[in-house]
C-alpha cells in the first residue's frame, strides 16, 4: 500500500504542477488582455475625446483646400507653425501606435477596429506619405504599407 502511494505521489505532484502552470498561463493571458484594453481606451480618449487632434483629423478627413495648401507650404518652408506642429503630433500619435503593434503590446485587429479609417486616410494623401518617408516615421510607414496591401 505504501509502495503504491509512493508511485502515485510522483504522478499527483506532476498533475498539481501542470494545473498550476495552466492556471498561471490563463491568468497571464487575462491580465495581458486587460492591459491592452486599458491602453486602447487611453488611446481612444486621446484621439476621439480630446480635441488636440481635431484640426488635423478634419484636414485629413475633409481635405479643405486652403488648410492643405497652408500645411504643405509650412512643410516646404520648414516653418514650425501651429498647424505644422499639430500635424507632427498627429503623426507621432500614429507612429507610437505602430511601434506598439511592432512590439506586440497591441494587436493589429484591435487597433484597426478603432483607427483603421484614420490610418488609411494618411495613406490617401501623397504629401503625408512623402513626409512620413522623409522624416523617419518608419513604423507608421510599415503599417501603412501593410494596410494598403490588405485593401
Amino acid at each position: 500500500m505504501i509502495e503504491a502511494l509512493k508511485e502515485w505521489s510522483g504522478v499527483i505532484e506532476m498533475l498539481v504542477v501542470g494545473i498550476g502552470v495552466v492556471v498561471a498561463l490563463l491568468t497571464y493571458r487575462r491580465d495581458a488582455k486587460l492591459r491592452r484594453s486599458e491602453w486602447l481606451y487611453r488611446l481612444y480618449q486621446q484621439f476621439y475625446e480630446n480635441d488636440r487632434f481635431n484640426p488635423i483629423r478634419a484636414l485629413v478627413d475633409y481635405e479643405p483646400e486652403q488648410e492643405i495648401k497652408q500645411l504643405t507650404a509650412d512643410i516646404s518652408n520648414n516653418e514650425g507653425t501651429d498647424l505644422h506642429e499639430a500635424f507632427v503630433d498627429y503623426l507621432n500619435f500614429f507612429e507610437f501606435i505602430a511601434i506598439q503593434l511592432k512590439n506586440r503590446n497591441l494587436r493589429q485587429d484591435e487597433v484597426l477596429d478603432m483607427f483603421d479609417y484614420y490610418i488609411r486616410r494618411l495613406g490617401d494623401h501623397d504629401f503625408i506619405v512623402a513626409y512620413i518617408k522623409k522624416f523617419g516615421y518608419e513604423n507608421l510607414d510599415a503599417l501603412l504599407s501593410t494596410m494598403t496591401k490588405s485593401k
